[in-house]
């Protein structure tokens, strides 16, 4: 029995802020993240996203505990920026905070230029703060504030370079390489904010442990206020993009995520514009072919409900893409509380002529009373929403983080044209295995009684 909750959260659809920071972070090159916290935090940033991407990842931690969260916990990240520059010699060491650490006020800044000050005759790798407090927002805005870190602390306004920066968001490493692969079709150079594509989907190899080799550079966030301009693949991480603007005068595009035919087709438009570009003939083409595997596909998606929940730019793509394939998106559930995302939603209902109940701030025992009460045929979203799939005996399409359940996550790409046509096969897929022919010999009721009454009609006719 489902009833209204006053305060409580259950099954949260999102995750912490350092969970976020921490997945930026894996996309630079000789880079080493370092939570500020206890040791549980950076086990569970490494734990959530092992079983994700099948990687090994390094995090790092300062290992706070009873004494330290009392008198300070200055001497923990001395020792571990100590240690990781003796030990690993990166090229950049980028301090995350925690719950425990925001809570006591550590004062991470000063404790670095305290650092550097007591190495002053070294060469030390870069040391970026990042402030990440558990206890709000979440893993999108723990994103966002790491990349704006990033580029606040590196950036060396010098030439143009022709160049257009791209804040991915938390995407998929395919996803990642997907993007890349665009930008390469329209032969525009990018900086891709942050590189993933690499370093969490990478060959098996006897240095599997050593720092990553792949990713954006120190120098390559160095020269991020000489670009063009920045296009955020996510509004909700869209902050570095703003300080560019604002202080450098790189004209920033805000999303949305290139999910779907009219999102596509958005982003390629920007691409074009910021650089002064003409769309290619074989983009052209991977356009009518996703088309094409659209309309393949109607007959099976059309009018199918469908609920959706995961990071708010990705459920509000979501339904737009599922909207263009003639679905009916039922309930809508983000974890952030958003206006954005709302008013996203508002203006998909109003343009697709759907009206999916949105919960902005929601949880996943939200979604499930909304999903009993509204229905739907199938569920999008990551590997938590598998109990409920069970329970409502509907099929789950697992997409977004973490999908733990299911291999092979870092390697399936759903952005662009190329990742829409392989969505559409797999979702309708996905629908023709759970719903093929569905009753198709049976006889109902109702129609055994329309029959019934057509004899009637038609023998009272003959008399």
């Amino acid at each position: 029995m489902y009833h209204d909750k006053k305060f409580s959260v259950v099954n949260p659809s999102k995750m912490c802020q350092p969970m976020g920071a921490v997945q930026a972070l894996l996309g630079l090159k000789n880079a080493m993240p370092l939570i500020h916290g206890s040791q549980g935090c950076s086990t569970y940033m490494r734990f959530q996203l092992t079983r994700h991407f099948r990687e090994p990842i390094e995090v790092a931690s300062t290992s706070m505990n009873e004494k330290t969260v009392i008198y300070g916990g200055e001497y923990n990240l001395m020792k571990a920026l100590k240690n990781i520059t003796e030990k690993q010699s990166p090229s950049i060491i980028a301090v995350a905070s925690s719950c425990l650490t925001e809570t006591i006020g550590d004062d991470m800044a000063g404790i670095i230029r305290k650092f550097e000050d007591a190495n002053i005759d070294r060469e030390l790798p870069v040391i970026v703060p990042i402030s990440t407090p558990s206890y709000t927002e979440s893993h999108v805005e723990g994103y966002n504030r790491t990349i704006k870190a990033l580029v606040e602390n590196l950036v060396i306004p010098t030439a143009p370079n022709g160049k257009v920066n791209v804040i991915t968001g938390f995407l998929s490493p395919a996803d990642v390489g997907e993007v890349k692969n665009i930008l390469n079709d329209l032969k525009l150079e990018g900086i891709i904010l942050t590189d993933i594509s690499k370093n969490l989907d990478a060959p098996l190899s006897e240095s599997a442990l050593n720092l990553y080799d792949g990713g954006t550079t120190v120098e390559q966030l160095e020269d991020t206020a000489n670009s063009t301009g920045t296009i955020a693949l996510s509004k909700h991480a869209d902050s570095a993009g703003v300080f560019l603007e604002k202080k450098f005068g790189v004209n920033l595009i805000s999303g949305p995520l290139p999910l779907g035919l009219e999102n596509t087709d958005s982003f390629i438009r920007s691409a074009c514009q910021l650089a002064d570009l003409e769309i290619p003939e074989s983009m052209e083409r991977d356009r009518g072919r996703l088309m094409d595997a659209m309309v393949d596909a109607h007959s099976y998606n059309y009018h199918r409900k469908v609920a959706i929940f995961g990071d708010p730019d990705f459920v509000s793509a979501m339904t737009r893409f599922t909207s263009e394939m003639g679905m009916i998106p039922t309930v809508v559930c983000t974890g952030a509380r958003s206006k954005r995302f709302t008013e996203d939603i508002d203006t998909i209902s109003r343009e697709k002529g759907c009206s999916p109940v949105t919960l902005a701030g929601g949880d996943l025992y939200d979604m499930h009373r909304e999903i009993k009460r509204v229905r739907a045929d199938i569920l999008i979203g990551n590997s938590y929403g598998a109990s409920i799939a069970l329970e409502e005996n509907i099929p789950l399409f697992r997409a977004g983080f973490p999908i733990f359940d299911r291999l092979g996550a870092q390697r399936i790409s759903t952005l662009g044209y190329r990742g829409g046509i392989d969505f559409v096969d797999r979702l309708t897929n996905t629908i023709l295995d759970f719903y093929y022919d569905e009753a198709g010999y049976e006889i109902v009721e109702e129609e055994l009684e329309d029959v019934i009454i057509e004899d009637q009609e038609y023998a009272e006719e003959e008399m």
